[in-house]
């Protein structure tokens, strides 16, 4: 008689994944709300300021136009703060004392919170490119401009290509991309550090006082960077890379407006991984909630 080994079902998930799913949907059901709330009132506020934007009428029309841009424009930082107030409530506000009691590794939690954090600016972003496009629209209706339309975009898109090869087009779309995405990593090291037991006495002053010394770091650090790596990006016609220290070019008097210091990236590359691993290691081990 042969014996059968059972073989584990594969729409069975480990332990861990299943963990990290219910963290995930946790995260959407406490959350959506308040999104929803922000996206319909953003899109509202952009749609209806690009229409009277685009109605010509005095007074009303530019105000219009300037609330349909800054609907655009606000959209993905507004959803970042609301997250990282929910951070702050959810994690070290009144029902903080149950998420940490949760049998769950706090670092794991904080990355979930943190993907989700990414995975609502990136929806923010389509947000905002939707509403970029209408109040171009309303834009061109006031104005000799063009308005925005697939043989608009196909044009840029290939005078793009033909001044950049396609490597720096990628790296560009990334760093930009990450550039807007980060911030949500120095918000959450903010709050979590500003709530550990050194800094707990300052109350809502210490993710402040965090957040400022983490900017002022931010800045310092990217001058560094620009200093330890001597390189940019050319603009205009043809762009490429070139040899460029932004220290020497500002001591030397020269115009660099047609170069872009790139130096700052891995500055911010090491601060934002610094910030991540310190805030993974404050909720395993620096949590005060008292």
């Amino acid at each position: 008689m042969t014996a059968t080994t059972a073989t584990p079902s594969p729409s069975t998930a480990t332990p861990r994944t299943a963990t990290t799913t219910t963290l995930v949907t946790h995260e959407w059901l406490r959350t959506r709300g308040p999104l929803a709330t922000l996206f319909g009132l953003i899109a509202l506020v952009g749609v209806v300021g690009s229409l009277l934007g685009a109605s010509g009428w005095p007074l009303l029309s530019p105000l219009g136009m300037a609330l349909g841009f800054l609907a655009a424009v606000a959209a993905v930082p507004a959803t970042q703060l609301v997250l990282a107030a929910d951070y702050w409530r959810s994690g070290y506000g009144r029902t903080g004392y149950f998420t940490h009691s949760l049998p769950i590794r706090g670092a794991r939690i904080y990355r979930v919170k943190l993907a989700w954090a990414m995975l609502a600016s990136l929806a923010a972003i389509v947000l905002t490119v939707i509403l970029a496009l209408v109040a171009w629209w309303a834009f061109a209706r006031i104005s000799e401009a063009p308005g925005p339309s697939w043989a608009g975009l196909v044009d840029l898109w290939d005078a793009v290509t033909a001044a950049a090869p396609a490597w720096m087009i990628v790296a560009g779309v990334l760093v930009m991309l990450a550039w807007v995405l980060v911030w949500p990593v120095f918000y959450y090291f903010s709050v979590s550090i500003g709530h550990e037991r050194r800094l707990a006495g300052l109350g809502a002053g210490g993710p402040i006082v965090v957040f400022v010394l983490v900017y002022i770091a931010m800045q310092a650090l990217s001058l560094l960077g620009m200093a330890v790596l001597p390189f940019g990006v050319r603009m205009g016609d043809e762009v490429g890379l070139v040899s460029f220290n932004l220290v020497d070019e500002l001591a030397a008097g020269a115009n660099t407006g047609d170069v872009m210091p790139i130096g700052f990236i891995g500055a911010m590359v090491l601060l934002a991984g610094f910030c991540m691993w310190r805030t993974a290691r404050s909720w395993n081990r620096n949590v005060s909630l008292g």
